[in-house]
């Protein structure tokens, strides 16, 4: 008989790096998306946010349901949210009764930062990790079993760039503006303001271009002639933190003028360190406290209704990740992981992305179709909705009333195109790109919304930009206003300026988009 004690749904959240971002940022931290099944299909994330109360601060963890889910407008809920210690044993809970509707947070749970970063040894902490941990129940139903429960993983950045600027025909008692161009898409400008006198220098922080992040430090060097670095050393303090003071003053070394600054020309690099938040996340769900069989040495023919509760249930995906998960792949054919060591036969194991392109491949169960000028293309509703919203809203809005086998029109599309697209969002991979088929597919995953497939198409133009493509990739980006393309784009045209703009493609260029090419000239004219 079926155990029907009320348990729990339980999600444990880790979080690599923090006690940097505790120290340094004032931001947000939202955990992966994660289902719950067994709790009407609705979707949540879990929230870490810095906040001050009288004079201290504290973190404090939340829940919060999605913005649009398939469960129901309202939904009555037991929950616990907890830190955790070390060894995996709860340190701060705390227990509340709420309904949600979408977008509702729950109550805060709260813990002063100092307890975390300067409390008992691994109290909080093991090994820079922290981990909290939610715990949902229905208030009106059971849940079988012991539910099920996710782990969440998300890491947290720290990046170091090197930025080198010249200042020609500088000299002692002058000043200058010195500007530190840089290509990541993180932090774009750092301009500062250079005073000279015969026994110091003075710094003033004058501008900085970067992205949202709250923190970021610098150190400053002078470099020689043979490429070696010398930091300027602060009269009271080595370590330098612009944001905290617009102006620094360093001393000068007696042979500075000889050593730095040959033929007037000095040479300065700005090394700068930041946490640019989170970098990768990955989510797991199973079943847990069910006991865990080898799924080679499972008798599938001969399966009992009682054994097959016992199979471990679970799926790892990446998220939103620039590292994305690598499964070491068995050595064996196909042939022996059919045979288990008794000789018998069993069903080779398959991946739910291999499962995805046989259902995307198998048209027996498609509900609809597409249609361009010159192919149709068989489709499931479901898995176009829960991979693209512009899809959604099209079935559940604007096609509410059409028919379950409505053929719909693709306009603007090839069909090239749209199998790709299909391809991606059944399988999560593009194929084989070339600039144009993923300059097509970068226009259409910004038409139906499929965030996924609109930065694949970035990564891969980015990697492959010549003097011959790079001007389509500057209108492609202006166009659909994407900054972070057209930077790198005009990054590959200051960096590869002889070859491009002697390049046919570049006098069409400046002819047909004068402002386009007038703002990569002012960039260059900047950098010079």
């Amino acid at each position: 008989m079926m155990d029907v004690r009320q348990t729990a749904f339980e999600v444990k959240w880790s979080i690599e790096n923090i006690k940097s971002w505790l120290q340094k940022r004032n931001d947000t931290l939202y955990s992966p998306q994660f289902l719950t099944e067994t709790l009407t299909n609705t979707r949540w994330k879990l929230s870490l946010s810095p906040n001050w109360q009288l004079a201290e601060k504290y973190l404090s963890l939340t829940l919060q349901r999605d913005v649009e889910d398939n469960g129901p407008n309202l939904i009555d809920l037991r929950y616990e949210l907890s830190f955790l210690r070390s060894d995996g044993s709860p340190l701060k809970s705390k227990s509340c009764t709420k309904k949600f509707a979408p977008e509702t947070i729950s109550h805060e749970l709260k813990v002063k930062q100092v307890e975390i970063l300067a409390g008992k040894k691994e109290a909080y902490l093991l090994e820079g990790v922290l981990t909290v941990c939610c715990k949902l129940w229905n208030t009106w139903s059971t849940i079988s079993k012991e539910g099920q429960c996710s782990s969440l993983r998300s890491v947290i950045g720290t990046k170091c760039i090197n930025l080198n600027a010249t200042i020609d025909n500088f000299s002692l008692s002058s000043s200058a503006i010195v500007n530190f161009l840089s290509p990541s898409t993180d932090i774009n400008l750092i301009s500062l303001d250079v005073y000279a006198s015969y026994d110091e220098f003075v710094f003033q922080r004058k501008y900085v271009e970067c992205k949202s992040f709250s923190w970021y430090s610098f150190k400053l060097f002078a470099l020689d002639a043979s490429g070696y670095r010398k930091e300027f050393n602060e009269k009271n303090c080595l370590a330098s933190h612009l944001p905290l003071a617009n102006q620094h003053t360093y001393l000068m070394y007696q042979d500075f003028c000889s050593k730095y600054l040959p033929n007037k020309t000095l040479t300065l690099q700005l090394e700068v360190s930041y946490h640019p938040g989170i970098i990768s996340e990955c989510a797991e769900s199973e079943f847990h406290n069910y006991e865990n069989l080898s799924c080679e040495a499972t008798d599938l023919e001969n399966l009992t209704t009682s054994d097959s509760e016992k199979v471990c249930l679970s799926v790892s995906d990446c998220l939103h990740s620039s590292n994305p998960c690598n499964v070491e792949e068995s050595q064996s054919s196909d042939e022996d992981k059919c045979l288990a060591t008794d000789g018998k036969r069993y069903l080779p194991l398959t991946t739910l992305k291999e499962d995805m392109a046989s259902l995307y491949n198998n048209p027996l169960f498609c509900d609809m179709k597409l249609r361009t000028d010159t192919k149709t293309f068989p489709a499931h509703r479901s898995v176009l909705c829960a991979r693209s919203p512009e899809f959604k809203k099209m079935f559940t809005t604007d096609m509410k009333e059409e028919k379950a086998d409505e053929c719909i029109e693709v306009q603007n599309i090839s069909s090239d195109t749209l199998s790709r697209m299909l391809q991606f969002i059944y399988t999560d991979c593009a194929g084989d790109l070339e600039m144009k088929s993923a300059k097509d597919l970068y226009i259409a995953s910004i038409e139906y919304k499929i965030a996924s497939l609109k930065q694949c198409c970035s990564s891969f133009m980015k990697k492959n930009l010549c003097p011959s493509n790079v001007c389509e990739v500057l209108v492609l980006a202006d166009m659909h206003q994407d900054k972070d393309l057209e930077s790198i784009a005009q990054e590959y045209v200051l960096s590869n300026d002889k070859e491009v703009f002697y390049s046919e493609e570049w006098k069409l260029f400046i002819k047909n988009y004068g402002s386009l090419a007038a703002q990569v000239m002012l960039l260059k004219f900047t950098k010079e």
